[in-house]
């Protein structure tokens, strides 16, 4: 009897750890589990043997060809060359991937971004007209566009480069589109170009600059403002690519009216062949800045340091409205010499032709492209006060 009854507590000991280590192993492997692992159907396109395209039939404005050489991912990959001043109504391409089947990507929405290959046939570009579409079974759809964060280097040209889009950029909610029943992604190609495509996939995706419902727009109360005070806020910046831009040694400063402590060392060349020639910064950390109330007695200014005042474009963007950007030239009139080889421009809002009609409550950024080889040091950029004659700004008094 004794004998029995300690062969059954053994096996209830044993059975006991086998319970317990099963309920620890499961814990662990769901703790790192994401919900793009319970998703199959992240691939959107690998080949044309492995996915379904639609819109290839060439038209006047668009020739869609599948290209086997130097493909990114499968056997072949999509080539397209387009031109829409032909006179075509839409330009574009469908991958109603899976095999048609309807996809739920609401849990992904927060955590995922659509992932493919780009390169250019020639030249490069910061900003390439695509158009991105989630559309539903009924027929809605939700756009979007690459942003150059998205961008490997912040540039596309004839390397493969990766370009990411995360899902939230879609505007799902303002279009009612049922993102819990997505037929296909849709590619629409504006003005001219010719691209190759391949490798189109959902992957994980952190946002590195967080929408906070409550914080996402910086409102601007009181100038100055420094614009850029890191380099993160900077794109076109990087010397893995080119090294016509460059940080400089950040300068020491402190308190709300000393300089921005980034520095810019431009060195361009335009006559060489795909020159990188602009760069540009994020307002406020890539959220929305309202400037609404300001915008009319505002300058931007900034210092520059060159044996000759570049030639510059300067264009102002906003996230939203009809208008997205304006733009205007440095001109003589707009900078002072501050001592040897010592500059100082002001650019008055109001010197930006149709500065009207932007929506100056949801600004961007602000770019700079340089338009002949130079060579200069930028830095101090800021929104100063400017209440004088936009048509001769260096003569107001009320600078600090």
């Amino acid at each position: 009897m004794k004998h029995w009854f300690c062969i059954g507590w053994a096996f209830v000991a044993l059975a006991g750890c086998s319970q317990f280590n099963a309920v620890t192993l499961y814990s662990n492997d769901t703790s790192e589990l994401h919900p793009l692992d319970y998703f199959d159907q992240a691939i959107i396109f690998h080949d044309s043997q492995a996915s379904t395209v639609t819109g290839l039939r060439n038209t006047t404005c668009k020739e869609v060809r599948f290209e086997k050489g130097n493909s990114f991912g499968g056997k072949d990959h999509v080539s397209i060359e387009w031109d829409a001043s032909r006179g075509c109504k839409f330009i574009g391409i469908q991958i109603p991937w899976a095999s048609y089947a309807a996809k739920d990507l609401t849990p992904l929405l927060d955590c995922a971004a659509i992932e493919m290959a780009i390169r250019l046939e020639e030249g490069s570009l910061t900003n390439i007209p695509m158009f991105f579409g989630l559309v539903d079974y009924a027929g809605r759809q939700c756009m979007t566009k690459i942003n150059f964060l998205g961008m490997d280097d912040g540039v596309l040209d004839t390397s493969w480069r990766k370009v990411r889009i995360p899902l939230r950029a879609f505007n799902y909610q303002r279009r009612g589109v049922n993102m819990a029943n997505i037929k296909e992604l849709k590619i629409e190609f504006q003005r001219s170009g010719h691209a190759h495509i391949d490798e189109i996939k959902i992957v994980r995706h952190a946002h590195h600059y967080p929408i906070e419902p409550d914080h996402s727009t910086d409102v601007i109360a009181g100038l100055p403002w420094k614009i850029g005070t890191t380099p993160e806020e900077w794109w076109g910046i990087n010397p893995r690519y080119s090294s016509s831009f460059l940080f400089g040694e950040e300068q020491e400063v402190g308190g709300s009216n000393e300089a921005n402590p980034m520095i810019i060392q431009a060195e361009v060349d335009t006559a060489l062949p795909d020159a990188w020639d602009q760069f540009g910064v994020s307002f406020s950390n890539w959220k929305r800045a309202d400037l609404e109330s300001l915008h009319t007695t505002t300058a931007l200014s900034f210092d520059l340091t060159c044996a000759e005042v570049p030639d510059l474009v300067i264009s102002i963007h906003a996230f939203s409205g009809q208008r997205r950007q304006v733009r205007t030239r440095l001109q003589s009139h707009q900078f002072v010499a501050r001592g040897e080889n010592q500059f100082r421009a002001y650019i008055p809002i109001r010197s930006f032709p149709g500065y009207e009609s932007l929506d100056w409550s949801a600004l961007k950024e602000v770019r700079f492209r340089v338009e002949e080889s130079a060579r200069f040091d930028f830095a101090n950029l800021k929104l100063i006060e400017f209440r004088g004659n936009p048509q001769n700004p260096v003569a107001w008094k009320g600078y600090e």
